[in-house]
């Protein structure tokens, strides 16, 4: 949403320069996007600058200078500031220092790092690693991402790198930077519903009305239409909000399992009438060489970006500016867990992690923030996902991530709940056949991945051993065990565990 740097003594007048507010050698500047708008405000010797998602029913603020207020008006606005309904991020500058609030929303979250009196923060954390006085690693955030058991933390690949969750405050002052986290979310639980209690109805009002908060253009919004519920729903919310005619997109399987996906898709695309992008995910394999991205990709990225960022390239060529996805719907009707699972053991990770990272993977709260309004997975893939869409020129909408559609997930029995019932009962009601509402084979990328495993990384990961990593350096991975699963990828004899080789490989390119 906004990048910044931030010296420890910033003038004390901040001007708008077209592109960015700028102090001194310090400047703030917002993501260029029709989603966003900014708000700023002077007074005496304190000055708010706020980078926002514009919200239906308000009118635009445009871009400028820092608007002069009294004390009074200072602190209303900045007390009406922290209620906004979007993602924002706030920044207040005075005397003292200067701090950084968030969100809600966990929507385009910003990283930040301190090198020497400064204070740098990106959207893409990418973008950071030149400004880091080391490379040094985080221990138990790189052992999460090797053994797929990230958390939504403040901590990252980097030690030097945080990010800043939801609702919290980052305080820069004298080159020393510290975060004050939010208390936890309050949460409900499942309600007693009446006998004739109209859920599906409830549902489909519930979300019109979330995507209804959310400043958009129809005419510039793509849909992703896997033809999974998630996805599926928000798509015929879309289509019912704006009618016929909006654009969707997706990523195509190969095999029975797509010639499943591609009849459920032409029923829902022919029910809606969507302008239809896809592309074949076969011909963007993981690992393959001829896809490697034109610029640095953080560690946090999905596997399968290749592709996906080809579906979103062009999308921005024929003018889409937004797209809408069903991230979070598996978590707003996932049934709460009976208990916590216990730490991952050397009997629950593949014996390529060394005994090194599997002691870092003990510490589960590390760098936690306290339970967040949504699900912390939620604003994990959230933050996680963004940066594709933002280097694309594409505002994501997240609607299912939205608080009220969780807290609504939260009210339901079990029985609502369960094998995502709420949502195909919806598509069953619209008169959709059962292959859409029901599937008998089950639609994922794993021959996707298994395919780039076999043909490209066994040559990958022999140059990773011989050029060295850090990763190996720094006895995060055994360089024998390694070796190994080289050698049973090219026989085509995997064993439990070897295909988590393609995350080892996507961490690896991120480091280096």
């Amino acid at each position: 949403m906004l990048s910044i740097r931030i010296d420890t003594s910033p003038g004390r007048s901040w001007e708008w320069n077209g592109v960015r507010w700028h102090s001194g050698s310090s400047w703030i500047e917002p993501y260029d996007h029709p989603a966003l708008e900014t708000w700023s405000g002077h007074a005496s010797t304190r000055t708010f600058l706020m980078v926002r998602e514009r919200l239906p029913g308000h009118a635009l603020l445009p871009p400028g200078a820092p608007q002069e207020m009294n004390g009074r008006a200072y602190e209303a606005a900045i007390a009406g500031a922290r209620e906004w309904a979007g993602a924002y991020h706030l920044i207040e500058s005075t005397p003292a220092g200067t701090s950084i609030t968030t969100g809600v929303r966990g929507t385009a979250p910003i990283y930040l790092t301190v090198n020497g009196t400064t204070l740098h923060g990106h959207w893409d954390i990418a973008r950071l690693r030149p400004q880091l006085l080391n490379d040094d690693l985080d221990p138990i955030e790189v052992a999460r991402l090797l053994a797929l058991a990230g958390h939504y933390s403040t901590r990252t690949a980097w030690s030097r790198i945080c990010l800043l969750t939801e609702r919290s405050t980052a305080d820069f002052h004298d080159g020393d930077l510290t975060v004050r986290l939010p208390q936890p979310a309050q949460h409900d639980e499942a309600r007693e519903l009446a006998a004739d209690a109209p859920v599906i109805a409830a549902y489909e009002q519930l979300l019109d009305a979330v995507l209804a908060d959310h400043h958009y253009l129809p005419d510039r919004i793509a849909v992703e239409l896997s033809g999974g519920m998630d996805s599926s729903n928000v798509a015929l919310s879309l289509e019912h909000c704006h009618g016929r005619g909006l654009a969707s997109g997706a990523l195509m399987q190969g095999g029975e399992a797509g010639q499943q996906q591609k009849r459920r898709r032409e029923t829902l695309i022919n029910y809606a009438g969507f302008r239809d992008t896809t592309l074949l995910a076969a011909n963007y394999l993981p690992i393959d060489p001829r896809h490697q991205p034109l610029t640095p990709l953080g560690p946090h990225e999905e596997i399968y970006i290749a592709g996906h960022s080809t579906l979103l390239a062009r999308w921005k060529a024929d003018g889409i500016l937004w797209a809408a996805t069903g991230v979070g719907g598996d978590e707003m009707l996932s049934l709460p867990p009976l208990s916590l699972p216990p730490p991952l053991t050397v009997h629950d990770v593949p014996p390529w992690l060394t005994a090194f990272t599997v002691e870092a993977l003990g510490d589960q709260e590390a760098g936690v923030p306290p339970a967040p309004p949504i699900s912390d997975s939620t604003l994990r893939a959230v933050a996680c996902g963004t940066p594709m869409y933002l280097r694309a020129g594409i505002w994501p909408l997240y609607p299912l991530a939205d608080p009220a559609m969780w807290r609504f997930g939260q009210w339901l029995p079990a029985t609502w709940r369960e094998n995502k019932r709420l949502a195909r009962s919806r598509l069953q009601r619209l008169g959709f056949p059962p292959e859409v509402s029901h599937p008998p084979l089950r639609e994922n990328f794993h021959a996707v991945l298994y395919e780039g495993l076999i043909r490209f990384a066994p040559r990958a990961l022999r140059e990773v051993l011989s050029t060295g990593s850090p990763l190996v350096d720094d006895g995060y991975v055994d360089p024998e065990e390694l070796s190994k699963v080289a050698d049973r990828l090219e026989r085509q004899q995997l064993e439990k565990g070897d295909v988590m080789a393609a995350h080892v490989l996507r961490l690896h390119n991120a480091l280096v």
